[in-house]
């Protein structure tokens, strides 16, 4: 029988946050401030804690509150390490509603989507652009997930516009009834495209 102790050590998990370090020089400390100190401050982190630091760029530091102050908060590094993307898929997706566009949002940076593409098309109820809400969102996401990459959101165009330009091999899902089979394996560089909520029109349907 596992002992409580035993049980309690396998539901922790290291806090994690995200903030943009560079690797320079090996570095030994990562000083963090402005509103990820705050954020640590609030949760009272504690000294000698273990953080998981992600810079949203493929590096992750294992490190050790070493001082807190007023301002700033110093982690002593442990070990760094460099992750490679586990795949290499984007999401093109026809804009739902805000809030189920966000919970979406959530989910692929969670999944490791490394390219979101939000567009305009005729059933589209929502015009994404650039926030700090939206900024939380994918922070949250990527603590939650100890996902090391930060995903790139590109600007809202149309579904005609992205489709002349995108030169991954594309896998098409439509919230209508499709008698095409089921989808082969994904692997290499992909782009799942996902239409609104009331699907593509008649005009937008791929072949």
């Amino acid at each position: 029988m596992i002992g409580v102790q035993s049980f309690l050590k396998g539901l922790y998990k290291v806090r994690a946050i995200y903030y943009p370090f560079k690797n320079e020089n090996d570095s030994k400390t990562i000083l963090i401030k402005g509103e990820s100190a705050k954020h640590l401050q609030v949760v009272r982190v504690r000294l000698h804690e273990e953080v998981l630091v992600l810079n949203g760029e493929g590096l992750t530091a294992s490190t050790k509150v070493g001082n807190i102050s007023k301002s700033e908060i110093e982690l002593i590094v442990e070990s760094i390490r460099i992750a490679t993307p586990t795949h290499q898929i984007s999401l093109a997706i026809a804009t739902p509603k805000k809030e189920a566009f966000e919970d979406i949002l959530k989910m692929a940076i969670e999944l490791g989507v490394l390219n979101i593409y939000p567009l305009s098309s005729k059933f589209s109820q929502y015009d994404y652009s650039p926030s700090d809400r939206i900024d939380r969102i994918i922070e949250s996401a990527l603590i939650q997930s100890n996902n090391p990459f930060y995903p790139k959101i590109h600007p809202q165009v149309s579904l005609n516009d992205f489709l002349n330009k995108n030169e991954n091999p594309l896998y098409f899902f439509n919230s209508k009834d499709d008698q095409r089979g089921k989808a082969s394996k994904i692997s290499g560089a992909k782009t799942i495209l996902i239409g609104p909520e009331g699907g593509f029109s008649a005009e937008e349907v791929i072949d």
